[in-house]
């Protein structure tokens, strides 16, 4: 079946006069519209004034107007005079009616037919323009009979194309240190350490599916199914002869009703808010949306209803354990076999303050050690205008008689079109497991007994040029702790510019400083291919104080579908 050019919306856009032409003298072969006029005179729809101009700039009338209409609806019967190669007509959607033997999945693409909406367009067009069209000698009962089961048919086609959606992304990545006395440790907190001792593999795939079934108005299934070795070496796990892996990474439906509320159930991204159950970022070098977006993968249900301002939450789930563990967290090296919860929030305007309540088990019972803690707290955010602020205070209550302990981050900021920057306050004592990783830096991983401040901006001198920048400072809570600093300092400071409308470079440098001092530059580029894909590249210099240092190149391909 051909793939049909509609020139419906482009009929619709000639109610404004803002076309110019090919063959007209008043239009240039370089002004903007050229070839939309060309499209428009090839196909026959318009011809221009005797004396060959076309008068882009004057007002069309309602019976020039008219004239263009109706030597476009031949174009639904292929009548006579009407050219139709490539161009939907009755008679071809008839033949993919949504019968017994019609099968989306194996029938021609239907993606260039003309849409109940354009159709819509060309009916309201029709009554329109009726007195006009009849004194041309149009039969326009008779075509708006036509034109209403034209729809029908669409309708029906779009309805059924709808049930199933599949999209997609593959990322094909390369990674290694090129140079150096040693290769230094990634500041993405993996350890490439053992690079001289042994080849290690250098190049990974990531093959992510998305199918979206629509049972009915209220019912969707979503299932992501995900190839490759690159997670796998996230969690340190052996990344050969690995592409034959399809792991279930999504599999839930999804209620959605105004009256009952909507619920979750199956296997499903699951986070609370950035301060409990949050996943931190995978990997900086590389970008994939199902790995940056906080979410982790648990298995069960999570319902949510609003009342007006109050809305509430539930949920009751466990971690997906059944591949790469080692990328899990656990308590007290135990599963979690159980986790329930809740949440109430109220919003006011853009405001809103929640308040949360967790609590959760391990599969064993373990003498002496925490085995099913509780999770309270609260979250708040406020803006003011252009200013905001945002912040969380949360508790954890362990069993077996252990010490609470306490998580607070609360900051302050400003955000305009081109200025964006916030300050905040963040304390975690000792002992906080809250299955969200407050902070990394560098290759030190840290998530309790530190306290300090932070800050971070940024600004946009234009559309294309940005800068932006970072610090932190955190000293110990209780010094009599076991920590691998007493002191941290991290500052970034960036730059970002927009060569042209596909093409992007950036550079950063990076200093962290605890015990010792590690440095890092790098230098990038993002490239547009087209509307599907795009490319990253970037090299970087590490310096791990005196001991490591090394130069380390990174490449990625990303094609969406």
């Amino acid at each position: 079946m051909k793939k049909t050019i509609i020139l419906l919306a482009i009929v619709f856009a000639l109610a404004a006069p803002l076309f110019a032409q090919s063959t007209f003298s008043d239009v240039p072969r370089d002004h903007w519209a050229y070839d939309a006029i060309s499209e428009l005179e090839d196909a026959g729809l318009i011809v221009g004034y005797p004396d060959g101009e076309f008068k882009g700039k004057r007002t069309m009338t309602r019976y020039e107007f008219a004239v263009i209409l109706c030597r476009l609806l031949p174009f639904l019967e292929g009548g006579e005079g009407a050219d139709v190669n490539g161009l939907v007509k009755k008679s071809e959607l008839d033949k993919y009616m949504l019968k017994g033997d019609y099968k989306p999945a194996e029938n021609a693409d239907l993606s260039g037919f003309a849409s109940a909406d354009a159709l819509n367009k060309l009916q309201a067009l029709m009554d329109e323009f009726a007195s006009e069209l009849a004194a041309l000698g149009v039969d326009v009962n008779v075509l708006k009979a036509d034109v209403a089961a034209l729809k029908s048919r669409v309708a029906a086609l779009e309805d059924e194309q709808a049930r199933v959606k599949i999209t997609g992304a593959a990322s094909f990545m390369v990674k290694d240190v090129i140079s150096g006395d040693k290769p230094a440790m990634d500041i993405d907190g993996y350890n490439d350490i053992h690079g001289l001792a042994k080849r290690k593999q250098s190049f990974y795939k990531d093959v992510q599916i998305d199918i979206k079934g629509r049972v009915n108005d209220k019912i969707n299934l979503y299932t992501t199914l995900v190839m490759g070795d690159f997670q796998r070496k996230m969690a340190g796990q052996d990344t050969w002869d690995s592409m034959s892996d399809i792991v279930p990474y999504y599999m839930y439906a999804q209620s959605i009703d105004e009256k009952w509320g909507d619920i979750r159930v199956g296997r499903m991204p699951f986070q609370v808010n950035r301060f409990l159950f949050m996943r931190d970022t995978e990997t900086s070098y590389f970008d994939i949306d199902r790995l940056d977006d906080g979410n982790w993968s648990f298995e069960g249900f999570d319902y949510a209803k609003s009342f007006g301002a109050i809305d509430v939450r539930f949920w009751g789930n466990r971690p997906v354990y059944d591949w790469n563990d080692s990328e899990l967290a656990y308590l007290s090296d135990q599963k979690i076999s159980v986790n329930l919860g809740g949440q109430l929030g109220f919003s006011f305007g853009d405001a809103r303050i929640t308040a949360v309540y967790d609590k959760m088990a391990t599969a064993d019972r373990i003498p002496y050690k925490m085995d099913k803690p509780e999770y309270y707290g609260a979250t708040l955010y406020v803006p003011f205008g252009q200013f905001y602020v945002d912040g969380g205070w949360f508790q954890m209550k362990p069993n077996k008689g252990l010490e609470k302990s306490t998580m607070f981050d609360a900051k302050a900021g400003f955000e305009n079109d081109k200025l964006s920057v916030a300050a905040g306050y963040k304390k975690v004592e000792p002992n906080w497991f809250g299955w969200a990783n407050p902070d990394s830096i560098f290759d030190i991983g840290f998530a309790d007994n530190y306290k300090g401040f932070y800050a971070e901006a940024a600004y946009n001198f234009t559309d294309a040029f940005k800068v932006y920048g970072e610090y932190k400072k955190y000293d110990e809570v209780e010094d009599d702790a076991f920590e691998y600093f007493d002191e941290m300092r991290y500052m970034k400071a960036g730059i970002s510019y927009d060569v042209t409308d596909l093409d992007n470079v950036f550079a950063e440098y990076e200093q962290a400083k605890d015990g010792y001092k590690n440095d890092a530059i790098t230098v990038g580029w993002n490239r547009k291919v087209g509307k599907n894909a795009k490319i990253k590249a970037m090299y970087q210099y590490l310096k791990y104080d005196k001991f490591q240092k090394s130069h380390l190149v990174a490449g990625q391909l990303t094609v969406t579908f």
